[in-house]
């Protein structure tokens, strides 16, 4: 995905932990990026010499402070410049069947996706597209009615395998497709299975065992005999999605000696991946934002049966990208601004702060934080967005330090994108200031203020996010 992020960003350390530090971003201009999110939003303004905009802030996050701040918000019940930000988006009419675009000059592959309410990988998926960057002016794309894949009939296919095995329900492959009878699809026909997504390649069970060729057996006198199989093993190896069946882990490798990354909960969701090898299967977890981050991974096949695809509003939009594991990435437990309290549509700062603080293991209730930063300002209201010389202020009431807040001169710092970069491969989530329609989803949303975003990763020459809005899934 592709994003405006701020130029201007401050970076927070913490005064225990020397290399771990937070940024916060307040920007004045806007420049290009490639990035993959999890969140995005809010606009902070400048102290009362220079009167800037304040920015909306998502729900606060949960964060446990050591100063014991004297909330003094003031109930208000105007209307709030921030409303815009909470509506849902428009949501085209549903299409009942597979449609066509042309592109126009200067179209990129999001902005096509979110004209037709769809993920960028749908479309990438229909066309047979390997670079998303090199489409052509009038080339012509095929849009599927919905988030999915398409599939061609095989001889012998039944519709009930095929759904089972790309992990669907049956009765939506039938009404997207307007089949009038589930058991007499024909071979070589397409078909569009709504929520699915393209299958691992499936690994047989004598492949896996001959895999290793000489010298398994002094591997296995090392590492010691793989774990036994369950019956289904050979269904569990065709699934697109598998399900765990109780608390299990999530190991770093196929090794029986290899680290744990997390647990997973009865019940996750897990997409299958090719490998396969001493009784365990690898997958990708997507994780949840709030206590499981997103990774690749290798779970026992005896704690593993057949799932179903999650919701496509149950995936980061940055899935699958931010399961890998070489990439630059910080876990910072997400928290939305809508949380129902009356401020919520204007408190993205003090949310974004939230997340970065929680990422440091500090948390400190949402109110708390917003009751903070307004103080720290002098500014208050329901509808009142917060500063980001505030923001620094909350962030060094709660045991951390801004840092390259201003520059030599006294004045905000501006910061590049190759600036976001270097915190966050460093280990800094960095909190910018970002023009709210520029980002994936948000160019229908009325209103036309910027928005705190906070940046945990980096995946080639994008980046990760944590958006406080999560009006269309979690963000």
């Amino acid at each position: 995905m592709r994003q405006r992020l701020g130029q201007v960003a401050v970076a927070l350390k913490h005064r225990f932990w020397l290399v771990a530090s937070i940024g916060i971003a307040l920007s004045v201009a806007a420049a290009v990026a490639a990035i993959w999110i999890f969140g995005t939003y809010s606009n902070p303004t400048r102290p009362a010499e220079v009167p800037p905009q304040a920015p909306a802030s998502a729900s606060e996050p949960t964060l446990v402070s050591v100063a014991s701040a004297q909330p003094t918000p003031v109930e208000t019940h105007e209307p709030s410049p921030f409303a815009g930000i909470a509506a849902p988006p428009a949501v085209p009419p549903p299409r009942a069947g597979l449609t066509h675009h042309s592109v126009v000059a200067g179209e990129v592959l999001w902005q096509i996706a979110e004209q037709f309410n769809l993920r960028p990988e749908t479309i990438l998926w229909a066309n047979d597209i390997q670079d998303p960057d090199l489409l052509l002016v009038g080339q012509d794309l095929l849009i599927p009615p919905a988030d999915g894949v398409l599939y061609t009939v095989r001889p012998g296919d039944r519709l009930s395998d095929v759904a089972g095995r790309y992990g669907v329900e049956i009765q939506a492959v039938v009404s997207a497709n307007q089949l009038e009878d589930a058991d007499q699809i024909q071979a070589g026909a397409d078909i569009f299975l709504p929520g699915g997504r393209p299958l691992a390649s499936a690994v047989s069970t004598d492949a896996s065992a001959s895999a290793g060729g000489a010298g398994d057996e002094q591997a296995a006198a090392v590492v010691g005999p793989p774990l036994p199989l369950p019956d289904n093993i050979d269904e569990l190896l065709g699934a697109g999605w598998l399900s765990a069946q109780h608390v299990t882990n999530l190991y770093k490798s196929a090794d029986p000696r290899s680290s744990n990354l997390h647990q997973l909960p009865g019940g996750a969701r897990l997409e299958r991946l090719s490998g396969f090898s001493g009784g365990r299967i690898q997958v990708r977890d997507p994780g949840d934002g709030r206590t499981r981050q997103a990774m690749t991974g290798w779970v026992d096949a005896g704690d593993l049966d057949v799932g179903h695809a999650p919701a496509t509003r149950q995936l980061p939009q940055a899935y699958p990208a931010d399961t890998a594991m070489d990439i630059f990435h910080v876990f910072a437990p997400y928290r939305s601004q809508l949380d129902g309290t009356p401020f919520a549509e204007a408190n993205c700062g003090p949310t974004a702060v939230g997340m970065a603080l929680d990422a440091f293991g500090v948390s400190v209730p949402p109110r708390q934080l917003r009751a903070e930063a307004l103080d720290a300002q002098h500014m208050y209201g329901n509808g009142v967005g917060t500063l980001i010389t505030a923001l620094a202020q909350v962030v060094e009431k709660n045991g951390l330090t801004a840092i390259d807040l201003r520059d030599d001169s006294g004045g905000l710092r501006r910061w590049s994108l190759d600036d976001i970069r270097a915190h966050v491969r460093e280990g800094h989530p960095v909190i910018v200031q970002v023009r709210y329609r520029s980002l994936p989803g948000r160019g229908g949303a009325y209103y036309f203020g910027d928005h705190y975003v906070l940046v945990t990763g980096v995946v080639g020459d994008g980046f990760l996010y944590n958006d406080p809005i999560d009006i269309d899934g979690i963000g």
